[in-house]
C-alpha cells in the first residue's frame, strides 16, 4: 500500500509503520502476531511459516472486554492488563505486532479521483480527500490501495483509509505501553483480502466476495485474485437478528442465542458432531421466516456490489461468497443467503483451520471462532509470497 499523507515523515501511512521485512524461505519463522480490537473483545493470533513453506497456527486467543471498548481504551492500566493475560494464554513469540486502528477511529471509502504524468496518484487523492474530511489535511493519516492500477491518465479506483493523526499517535503510543511494538499498522479490508488468498487455492476462484459480520455492521470486500476490488460497510449485523428473533418470540437475547444454537436456520438441516440434540425443523423455519427479510436486504447489497465487481473485471462474475464472523456461528446462515444470492456460500467458522498440516482448504472439527478473521489475516502479513 503506498502511503498518502502530507504527515508521512511523522507517522507514515497505515502499512508502512516501519519496513516490511522478507519471510525466510529455508527456515521456520514465527510471524508477528495479529492484533485487532474488536467491538467487544480483543484477538490475537500468531501464525508460523514451516520448512516446507506450509504455513500454521502458532498461537491465539480471544478475550472479551470488562467494559465498552472506548472506555477500556482510555484506561492505559486496564487494557495493558488484558493484553498480558491475553498473551499468557498462549505461546506467543516475541512482541511484534501487525494491528489495525479500531473501527470508531478510522473511515475506510472507495474514491473515484483522475490521475496523469504530471498529476501522481497520491496528490490526486489528497485533492480528492481534502473536500471529504472536516480539518485540514495535516491533521489526518491518509493511505490507499489501488483497485485500477493502469497507467496513464484517466479515472482511477482506490480504497482510501483516513484516521485523525492524533488517534494514530495515541493508538500506538497504548500499544507501546502495553509493551508491544507495532511494526505494521493496517485496515480491515486488506487483512479479509490477505486471509482470502490463503484460503483460495492457486487458481480455484479469481472473483470472491468476503462478507465479515460483526454485531452492528457487516462489511462486504470484493477480491479479484490477490488485489482488493471494493469493501463496504452495511448495517447488517448480529445484533439486530437477535433483536428481531427476540420481540417475536418474546424471549432474553440469551435464550434466542441458544435457540439459534441449537437449531439454526436450516430446516432441512442435519445434526452435526458434537451437538446435543437434534435440531427442530419447525423452530428453524420460524427463525428464519422472521430473520429473512434482514437477509434480503443484504442480499440486495450484494447483487449491487456484484454487479460493481463485473463491471471492474470486464465482466467477470463473482464466483463464490465466503462468511466470516459472528454469523458464521449460525447453522443454516450460509444456505439461506445462498438462495437470495444465487451464489455458493461457505462458511469459514474457524480461519486457522485454513492451515491444517494435511493440505490445502478448510478443514473441520474445531471450536468455531469466526470472529478472528481479521485477526488472522493480519498474522499473515510477511508470510505469504503475494501479501
Amino acid at each position: 500500500m503506498a502511503p498518502g499523507s502530507r504527515t508521512k515523515r511523522q507517522m507514515g501511512a497505515f502499512a508502512t509503520v516501519v519496513q516490511r521485512f522478507p519471510p525466510a524461505r529455508n527456515a521456520r519463522r514465527v510471524g508477528l502476531i495479529g492484533l485487532e480490537c474488536a467491538q467487544n473483545a480483543v484477538h490475537l493470533v500468531q501464525l508460523a511459516a514451516g520448512h516446507d513453506g506450509r504455513i500454521h497456527p502458532h498461537a491465539s486467543t480471544s478475550l472479551p472486554f470488562p467494559r465498552p471498548r472506548n472506555e477500556l481504551l482510555a484506561d492505559t492500566a486496564g487494557f495493558r492488563d488484558l493484553i498480558r493475560a491475553a498473551l499468557s494464554r498462549d505461546r506467543f513469540r516475541g512482541r511484534g505486532i501487525v494491528t489495525t486502528l479500531p473501527s470508531s477511529q478510522t473511515r475506510i471509502i472507495p474514491l473515484t479521483y483522475s490521475a496523469s504524468a504530471d498529476r501522481p496518484d497520491a496528490a490526486a487523492i489528497l485533492e480528492a480527500m481534502d473536500e471529504r474530511l472536516e480539518g485540514p489535511l495535516s491533521e489526518y493519516v491518509i493511505d490507499y490501495l489501488p483497485v485500477r492500477p493502469e497507467q496513464g491518465a484517466g479515472d482511477r479506483m482506490a480504497i482510501v483509509a483516513s484516521a485523525r493523526r492524533d488517534d494514530v499517535i495515541r493508538h500506538l503510543e497504548l500499544l507501546r505501553k502495553c509493551g508491544l511494538e507495532t511494526r505494521h499498522l493496517e485496515i480491515g479490508p486488506s487483512a479479509i483480502r490477505r486471509l482470502v488468498s490463503a484460503v483460495n487455492a492457486p487458481g480455484q476462484y479469481r472473483n470472491v466476495l468476503a462478507i465479515n459480520c460483526g454485531r452492528s455492521s457487516s462489511y462486504l470486500t470484493v477480491i479479484s485474485g490477490a488485489r482488493l476490488l471494493f469493501d463496504q460497510e452495511v448495517r447488517f449485523g448480529e445484533a439486530r437478528l437477535l433483536e428481531l428473533l427476540a420481540n417475536r418470540l418474546d424471549m432474553q437475547e440469551a435464550q434466542v442465542r441458544e435457540v439459534v444454537r441449537s437449531n439454526g436456520l436450516d430446516r432441512l438441516a442435519l445434526a452435526t458432531p458434537g451437538m446435543t440434540e437434534l435440531p427442530d425443523a419447525e423452530t428453524a423455519a420460524t427463525l428464519q421466516e422472521i430473520v429473512k427479510p434482514e437477509f434480503l436486504r443484504l442480499a440486495e447489497e450484494i447483487s449491487r456490489m456484484l454487479v460493481y465487481a463485473a463491471s471492474q473485471t470486464r465482466g467477470e462474475a463473482v464466483s463464490r461468497i465466503y462468511l466470516f464472523g459472528s454469523l458464521a456461528r449460525w447453522r443454516g446462515a450460509d444456505t439461506l443467503l445462498g438462495q437470495l444470492v444465487k451464489l455458493e456460500v461457505q462458511t469459514i467458522p474457524n480461519p486457522l483451520q485454513v492451515f491444517h498440516q494435511t493440505g490445502t482448504g478448510v478443514a473441520g472439527g474445531a471450536p468455531a471462532q469466526p470472529e478472528i478473521a481479521v485477526a488472522t489475516g493480519l498474522a499473515l502479513h510477511g508470510l505469504l509470497e503475494h501479501g
